[in-house]
């Protein structure tokens, strides 16, 4: 990789995560609990003769199609609307379950559990300042939700808010104690607010906790470089790319920082990380995208 392109491994703080997705820690999405099993287990595949090359309906996409019939004819029933969008997200059709949330949250506007679909949803599929609202009313402090609480905090940080997200993603952290999508994003959250020296700590954690992934080794990688050790952040990226690509994005990061390579920053604020060679558009949607896991906050 060419060091004027800052798009992968160690500088990869813009990389896509998710909080979402997306999908680093968004199993179980798949795991459509609560169907009724007449519509389920008894179903027989077909094939789509419009599409050969498609795989034969499933028993999700038949549970799918029964709660879309079942919506269609009793669009105030929750229970039905959110099935149905559950199942949709699950077979990959985002945009079509968050027009059912939307239709459902007519009539059920006060429901924290619409809500919370409704907003991890949103947030998921770009819509960040919808997200935010209606995840806000999401959050029942009687019954806390540490996804919600999650999705809140990287919809803060998707606009740049950084040092705002920190406290959602604590509050998150003491609902699911080490889980380590909420240790990556309290982490970057820190990196883009200009301290790296936490972020490390948080994201080695993350690692001790189980989350030995691509993503959060870049984000290790990174905010090691970012402190002036290269020479590791190097080595950490080479995990997941060739030797040569590792020091090419080190070189980069050298560049990036305009820091002798024996110097360790402190203080490396988010204008530097999201103004890097070949990261384009504003901080902020740079910030949207620096390392977040985001399918965790629209993960069932």
């Amino acid at each position: 990789m060419a060091p004027n392109t800052v798009k992968r491994a160690t500088l990869r703080i813009g990389a896509a995560v998710s909080i979402t997705s997306l999908s680093l820690f968004a199993g179980g999405c798949a795991q459509m609990g609560g169907l009724p099993d007449l519509t389920a287990s008894n179903a027989q595949p077909t094939v789509d003769e419009t599409n050969p090359n498609a795989p034969p309906q499933t028993e999700l996409a038949a549970a799918t199609e029964y709660w879309g019939k079942k919506f269609s004819k009793m669009p105030m029933d929750k229970e039905a609307g959110l099935a149905y969008a559950k199942n949709l997200k699950a077979m990959g059709h985002k945009k079509q379950a968050l027009a059912v949330l939307q239709q459902a949250a007519v009539y059920h506007g006060d429901s924290p559990e619409l809500a919370g679909e409704y907003g991890r949803l949103a947030l998921d599929l770009g819509h960040v300042k919808i997200a935010e609202k209606v995840l806000a009313q999401a959050d029942n402090p009687a019954k806390p939700d540490w996804k919600v609480i999650t999705a809140r905090g990287t919809a803060m940080a998707k606009q740049g808010r950084y040092k705002e997200s920190i406290p959602f993603y604590q509050r998150a952290l003491a609902l699911a104690p080490n889980h380590p999508s909420v240790l990556n994003n309290l982490a970057m959250a820190h990196a883009m607010g200009g301290d790296p020296v936490e972020a490390e700590k948080l994201l080695r954690q993350a690692m001790d906790a189980g989350g030995e992934t691509k993503r959060i080794r870049q984000n290790l990688a990174l905010v090691v470089g970012l402190q002036g050790r290269y020479d590791e952040s190097a080595k950490i990226g080479s995990k997941d790319q060739p030797i040569q690509s590792a020091a090419s994005d080190t070189a980069a990061l050298r560049k990036l920082v305009k820091l002798d390579p024996v110097a360790a920053p402190r203080n490396i604020g988010a204008t530097q990380l999201a103004t890097a060679p070949g990261l384009k558009g504003t901080n902020a949607e740079q910030g949207a995208a620096a390392g977040w896991d985001t399918k965790v906050a629209a993960a069932r």
